[in-house]
C-alpha cells in the first residue's frame, strides 16, 4: 500500500462530468475547489457502455464503471411519443419490483473498484451522493469491509420523509436508513430545514452539515435594459409546476387595461407541456437547452427572471436555478412557497421580491411594481457581499474542513 501526505477522498455518485445534471454540477464542484495540495480526489460513478478511466479538474481521476444497459430505469422526457413514455412507464414499473437499484450491476462494479483502491492508498472518506440509493449502498458495503476511514452521506433530497415519492418506496428508504446511518459518521445536506429530517436522537456520533449548492462562474456579465420588458424563464415544469397562476395574473392585468407596457418571455429548455392564454402567443418564445454559462449570459440581460417552484409539504427547497439567478443580480420574481428558504435567501439578497405561488392579487401587484421600476430605472441595491459567498467554491469549504479536521 502506498502512503500519501495528502487526504485520500472517495467521492461514489452516479452524476458526474460531463453529465449536465444539477447533482454532476454539486459533485463537480467537490472534485474541483477542494484543495488539491491537501485532498486527492477520486471518483467512481456510472457508465452506460465502458469501463474507463479519466483525469478531470485538478487531477481527478474519475473511474467511469459500467451497469446493466438493458435492465435499467429509463428516462421519459416531454417529447416523447405517447407509447414510448408508456413503454418506459412499464419498465420502470418491473425494475422497480425486481430491484430497489437505479443502475444494476453498478454496485457490484464500482464496490470492486473501491476495494482495489483502497489496496494501493489508504482511503480517508468516502462521500456517497444520494440519489440514487445505490451510492449509499456501495459506501456501506465498502466501509464494512475496510477500517480507518470516514464517511460523509452527502443527500440533495430528503429520503423517507420525501413526501413526493409513494408510501411502499418510503418505506424502503427508511429500512435503509435505519440500516446504513450506524455506519456514518457526517451528514450533508443542501439546506438546514432538509438537513433536520435527518437528525435523529439514535444516531448520536453523525454530524450534521450544510452545504448549499451554488452559482459556479466567474464571468464578468453585460447587463443591460431591453428595450421590450423581458422575462426569463430557466429549467422546466412538471407536475403542480406550471405558470398557470403567473399567466392568470398577467391576463387579468391585461384584461383590465394596467399592462401597458411591451413584454416577452422567453424560456430556456421548457418542454410545452403548459397552457398559454393565446392573447400571449406573440409574447412568448422557446429555445432549447444550452451550456450553463450560455444561459448566465441570457439571464444577466433580462430585465426580471422568473422562479416557480410551488409550496409543498418539503421544506428546504432552494431549487437548482435560483443561486444562477442570483448571481446575476437582475430581479427576480418568485411564485414559491414564501415561508421556505428560497424566498427567505431572495429577501436577504435584495434580489427581488416572492409571492405566493397561488395568489393571484400578490402577483399582479409585483408585477406592476416590477414594470414600474423598469419604466423608472429604479434598481434593486443588491446585496453582493452575500451574493459572493454563495459561490460554489465557498461551500465547498466547509467540506474541506471536515476533511482536514479544521475547526
Amino acid at each position: 500500500m502506498l502512503m500519501s501526505n495528502k487526504k485520500q477522498l472517495l467521492i461514489i455518485c452516479s452524476h458526474f462530468h460531463p453529465m449536465k445534471h444539477i447533482a454532476s454540477y454539486r459533485m463537480n464542484a467537490f472534485a474541483k475547489y477542494l484543495d488539491p495540495s491537501k485532498i486527492e480526489v477520486t471518483v467512481l460513478t456510472i457508465s452506460e457502455t465502458e469501463n474507463r478511466k479519466e483525469k478531470v479538474f485538478n487531477n481527478t481521476w474519475v473511474y467511469y464503471l459500467p451497469y446493466n444497459p438493458i435492465f435499467r430505469l429509463r428516462k421519459q422526457k416531454q417529447t416523447m411519443p405517447k407509447w414510448k413514455h408508456w413503454l418506459f412507464s412499464l419498465n420502470n414499473k418491473m425494475m422497480r419490483f425486481f430491484s430497489k437499484s437505479d443502475y444494476p450491476g453498478w454496485q457490484k462494479n464500482a464496490l470492486k473498484q473501491a476495494l482495489k483502491l483502497e489496496e494501493k492508498n489508504k482511503i480517508d472518506f468516502i462521500l456517497s451522493s444520494f440519489s440514487p440509493i445505490d451510492s449509499h449502498l456501495i459506501a456501506f458495503e465498502f466501509k464494512k469491509r475496510t477500517t480507518d476511514n470516514k464517511w460523509i452521506a452527502d443527500m440533495r433530497d430528503e429520503m423517507s420523509l420525501n413526501q413526493m415519492l409513494g408510501k411502499k418506496e418510503r418505506k424502503y428508504y427508511k429500512k435503509v436508513e435505519d440500516y446504513i446511518f450506524p455506519e456514518v459518521d457526517f451528514i450533508s445536506a443542501v439546506s438546514a430545514p432538509i438537513l433536520d429530517g435527518f437528525k435523529n436522537p439514535i444516531n448520536k456520533n453523525i454530524q450534521y452539515i450544510e452545504i448549499r449548492n451554488g452559482f459556479d462562474h466567474q464571468e464578468k456579465l453585460i447587463k443591460k435594459r431591453n428595450q421590450i420588458f423581458t422575462f426569463v424563464y430557466a429549467g422546466t415544469f412538471y407536475g403542480k409546476r406550471k405558470p398557470d397562476t403567473f399567466f392568470s395574473a398577467l391576463k387579468e392585468l391585461s384584461d383590465s387595461g394596467q399592462l401597458k407596457i411591451p413584454w416577452k418571455l422567453l424560456f430556456i429548455g421548457t418542454p410545452k407541456n403548459f397552457s398559454i392564454p393565446k392573447q400571449f402567443g406573440k409574447n412568448i418564445s422557446f429555445v432549447e437547452s444550452m451550456e450553463n454559462i450560455e444561459v448566465i449570459k441570457v439571464l444577466a440581460q433580462s430585465d426580471c427572471n422568473l422562479l416557480i417552484h410551488p409550496p409543498s409539504k418539503a421544506k428546504g427547497v432552494f431549487t437548482g436555478k435560483l443561486f444562477d439567478y442570483l448571481s446575476v443580480q437582475q430581479p427576480i420574481l418568485a411564485l414559491v412557497d414564501v415561508e421556505d428558504v428560497a424566498a427567505d435567501l431572495i429577501n436577504k439578497c435584495n434580489a427581488g421580491n416572492s409571492v405566493d405561488f397561488y395568489d393571484i392579487n400578490s402577483i399582479k401587484e409585483e408585477l406592476l411594481n416590477i414594470f414600474d421600476c423598469w419604466q423608472n430605472n429604479i434598481e434593486n441595491q443588491y446585496n453582493e457581499v452575500l451574493i459572493s459567498s454563495l459561490h460554489r467554491k465557498k461551500e465547498v469549504l466547509k467540506l474541506q474542513k471536515i476533511i482536514l479536521n479544521e475547526n
